[in-house]
């Protein structure tokens, strides 16, 4: 019998959300078992990293600890896979990169803030995997969909191409758009409010239009609009389309053209609605170290 590809799991600055969708591939999972050699995963807690045909790292870059292990992984694997939005974009951990470090542990720790020698360090910036390491594959979602961590694997494995999108989530989304597309100068409602604010919400129209502000025009197709589709906003999470930079800057961009003049301004958070997922993939951070 010849050999299976053998895999390693790491998980860096992350919530474990990106491994749970790996077990939820649940009926699937024996089979895919069946042709990988699982060698190592955050379960089994194995310290040494031994060279792997696949290597899986979820979570940002956020301490000298994960960028440590991101370059093992990557000395040790011959092909990187990035699990999971934290590990592609940075994910909502990367807002931190708004304030310096020090200022971020002192608003935590209430000016205590410890200093065991056993402590990783927090590094200046939390950064996408890719800004640190060369990656192979991405696999976007939070959390992916276990379907995609299947489909990413079994592809990998018969060394199958990866469909690539590059459209928006507004081409997916099944919801009827009819007054955003017409240009006018007010903005198409009202006014715009959050989702808990308002009593009822149209599941078939579109959120825009019903004065919700959603991410969908900025996000790449490919999540199924499995929040929209469930009368909830998109909220970014699958970043921008392959080679897209500045997500949160595209957002700012194409609600200022929905906005009456000046109607920007009255959004408490709008770099944190822009940048919720990808602050630390944006240009100014994407920096690789060769």
């Amino acid at each position: 019998m010849p050999d299976k590809p053998t895999v390693a799991m790491g998980l860096l600055s992350g919530c474990f959300g990106c491994l749970t969708s790996f077990l939820n591939i649940a009926d699937d999972l024996p089979e895919l078992l069946e042709k990988i050699d699982l060698r190592r995963t955050p379960f089994n807690d194995l310290k040494e990293l031994e060279p792997v045909t696949v290597g899986i790292l979820e979570g940002a870059v956020a301490t000298d600890e994960n960028e440590k292990l991101a370059h093992e992984m990557r000395e040790k694997a011959d092909i990187l896979v990035a699990l999971g939005t934290c590990s592609c974009f940075g994910g909502i951990g990367g807002l931190r990169n708004l304030e310096p470090v020090a200022m971020v542990l002192n608003n935590v720790y209430d000016q205590k803030v410890p200093d065991d020698s056993d402590l990783p360090t927090l590094l200046p910036k939390v950064r996408s995997l890719e800004s640190v390491v060369k990656v192979d594959v991405t696999v976007r979602g939070c959390p992916p969909k276990a379907e995609d961590i299947l489909l990413t694997l079994n592809a990998i494995i018969s060394g199958e191409s990866l469909k690539e999108h590059s459209r928006n989530l507004c081409n997916e989304c099944p919801r009827s758009k009819e007054s955003i597309m017409i240009s006018q100068k007010g903005f198409l409602t009202e006014g715009v409010r959050a989702v808990m604010e308002l009593e009822t919400i149209d599941s078939e129209r579109c959120f825009l239009e019903q004065g919700i502000l959603c991410a969908g025009l900025v996000t790449v197709e490919g999540c199924g609009a499995r929040c929209t589709t469930n009368n909830m906003p998109c909220r970014g999470c699958y970043g921008p389309a392959s080679g897209v930079h500045g997500q949160g800057n595209k957002f700012v961009n194409a609600v200022s053209c929905l906005l009456p003049a000046g109607g920007i301004m009255f959004q408490e958070d709008i770099v944190g609605t822009g940048y919720r997922f990808s602050l630390a993939a944006d240009t100014h951070f994407n920096n690789r170290e060769e």
